[in-house]
C-alpha cells in the first residue's frame, strides 16, 4: 500500500506543505554560533544542504521525509484497534520495513562493493 493511500489526501498535503515551509524557515532563520548553546552539527549541515538544494531537489527530499511521517502517522493511528488488529498492522508494518531495509542494503551493495569470490570449505 503507498504511503499517499494511508491518510486522506488532503492530509498528506498538508504534511508535505509544512515541511518545505519549516525547512525554508529554519535555513533562513539559522544562525550558526560557536556559543554554549551551538546547534548540533546534524543540524547545521542539514542546513547547508537544505540551501544548496534546487526547488526540485528540495519537493523531492520533502516527499521522502512526508512518506515516511504519514507511515508513521498511519501506524499509530493502527494502535487502538484492538490487540488483533493492531498485530495485523504491526505484522503489516514490519513487512514493509523489512521489504524497504532489504532494498537499501542491496542497493549499498551495488553501488559499494563487488560480490566477493565464495569461499573454499576446508577439508
Amino acid at each position: 500500500m503507498e504511503p499517499k493511500d494511508l491518510l486522506p489526501k488532503r492530509v498528506v498535503r498538508y504534511i508535505h506543505d509544512m515541511g518545505v515551509r519549516s525547512l525554508d524557515h529554519l535555513a533562513d532563520n539559522f544562525e550558526s554560533s560557536t556559543a554554549a548553546g551551538a546547534a548540533p552539527d546534524a543540524v547545521r549541515n542539514l542546513v547547508s544542504q537544505w540551501k544548496s538544494l534546487s526547488t526540485d531537489d528540495k519537493e523531492k527530499f520533502v516527499e521522502l521525509v512526508a512518506a515516511s511521517v504519514v507511515e508513521v502517522i498511519a501506524a499509530s493511528a493502527a494502535l487502538p484497534l484492538g490487540l488483533k488488529l493492531g498485530k495485523k498492522a504491526a505484522k503489516a508494518a514490519t513487512k514493509v520495513i523489512r521489504k524497504q531495509t532489504k532494498k537499501i542494503r542491496k542497493a549499498a551493495r551495488v553501488k559499494g562493493k563487488k560480490k566477493a569470490a565464495p569461499k573454499k570449505k576446508k577439508a
